[in-house]
């Protein structure tokens, strides 16, 4: 498996995962739905995938490995793999969120403070300092 063409197709998800919105957004996710609907017929085989693809679509996890079983599946079926293509630069030109979209997904375990936002400016701190001498 070409992993070049597995990191597009992941910077591809992930790009709509992390910044597409309203309803162009919802679109692109149904798109690939039916996508893989189509192309996965067997039902076994068809759930997994439509598994990942809302694995990803809700939590952004499993990025990698929806895009193996697309790339896979790419590698031997024309027509997906026209359909996948024709797909990924669709979603190149969706609107964009203008504000910082932040994510903790899959495992990430968070067991303190958070900061995640865009354009910080000034000091940030979580209670009280420190005494001065210098030791906590």
């Amino acid at each position: 498996m070409d992993e070049t063409v597995v990191a597009l197709v992941a910077t591809g998800i992930t790009g709509l995962v992390t910044g597409a919105t309203g309803e162009a957004g919802k679109a692109a996710w149904m798109s690939l739905t039916t996508m893989v609907k189509k192309a996965f017929g067997k039902k076994d085989e068809q759930q997994t995938a439509l598994e990942l693809v809302e694995a990803v679509r809700t939590d952004g996890r499993d990025v990698t490995e929806l895009s193996e079983v697309l790339v896979e599946r790419a590698s031997w079926d024309t027509q997906f793999a026209s359909e996948l293509t024709a797909w990924l630069e669709s979603i190149k030109a969706l609107p964009k969120s203008d504000g910082p979209t932040n994510v903790v997904a899959g495992s990430a375990q968070v067991t303190g403070p958070l900061i995640q936002g865009r354009d910080f400016s000034g000091p940030i701190s979580f209670g009280t300092p420190p005494p001065s001498g210098g030791k906590p």
